[in-house]
């Protein structure tokens, strides 16, 4: 009786970590195209190259997760093993295409870096280039992560309104960005001059500073 069980034991432990394997292997591949939406608006700064990016971690994701299933189903045909695999590969891309990635994206990594947001706006009255000024003025280098370029811009409404400062995260090819800004005062619904495209407030993000796109 013990060297049957020993031998089911061993026979079903392989199984398990076959099953296991999979299943982490079609988690991590939709974790990574989750990721490249996430950075989607600093992968925009690399055009081509960054929509290849995208296109090949779903390629790899969906391909990991049909490799899976077949294998699966030549190795047992077994339906809790199948669903365990099928589940996260039909719900992982649903979930990705339905959640607001920008919004994700904006609100979230202004939460992390407040402290330097605040930093930033402290110098804003310091910052005078413009759009034309090769991409602004180079901020200091410990908030340069908060700008695609590491640089800061002077905005300006078209017409009257007030002013500010652009922190550009997506810059546009050849023109057009959109970025955090900051304005001393309430911007409204004015429309303002992103790297020569008008662009408007999508978020109150609070302490002045604001989503433009």
């Amino acid at each position: 009786m013990s060297v049957a069980a020993g031998g089911t034991t061993s026979a079903v432990r392989p199984r398990g970590r076959v099953v296991v394997g999979w299943v982490v292997g079609v988690v991590v591949a939709w974790g990574l195209v989750a990721g490249l939406h996430l950075f989607g608006l600093k992968l925009a700064n690399l055009w081509l190259f960054g929509l290849l990016l995208t296109g090949l971690g779903w390629l790899v994701a969906v391909a990991v997760t049909g490799i899976a299933l077949v294998a699966l189903w030549r190795r047992g045909r077994s339906v809790p093993a199948l669903s365990l695999v099928l589940v996260p590969g039909v719900l992982a891309p649903v979930a990705i295409v339905a959640v607001d990635w920008t919004s994700t994206f904006v609100h979230s990594f202004y939460r992390l870096h407040r402290a330097d947001f605040q930093a930033a706006a402290a110098l804003a009255d310091q910052v005078t280039a413009r759009y034309g000024d090769r991409y602004g003025q180079v901020l200091p280098k410990d908030l340069g992560h908060l700008s695609s370029k590491g640089r800061a811009v002077r905005i300006g409404a078209e017409g009257s309104g007030p002013a500010g400062i652009l922190l550009p995260v997506r810059v546009g090819i050849p023109d057009g960005a959109a970025g955090y800004a900051y304005f001393a005062d309430t911007p409204g619904d004015t429309s303002f001059d992103c790297f020569a495209d008008p662009c408007r407030v999508r978020w109150s993000l609070g302490d002045g500073w604001y989503w433009l796109d």
